[in-house]
């Protein structure tokens, strides 16, 4: 039985280790995502913004539809 329980846990342990983490991105990347001029600059609308700009003014709630 406990021989059961460990294996349980390690399984779940390397499951949780090599998660895609792909699958997991908050709107903000998918908004930078999207936005991305691929020369690490957001351009939204006809604004430049740097990532780290775009990021900022996300969280600030600026960017809308």
């Amino acid at each position: 039985m406990f021989m059961k329980a460990l294996k349980a846990t390690a399984l779940f342990a390397l499951e949780v280790l090599v998660d895609d983490t792909d699958d997991k991105k908050t709107d903000k990347d998918k908004f930078i995502d999207d936005h991305n001029d691929g020369a690490g600059n957001v351009n939204f609308f006809g604004d430049d913004y740097t990532e780290e700009e775009a990021r900022d003014a996300h969280d600030r709630g600026e960017f809308y539809y």
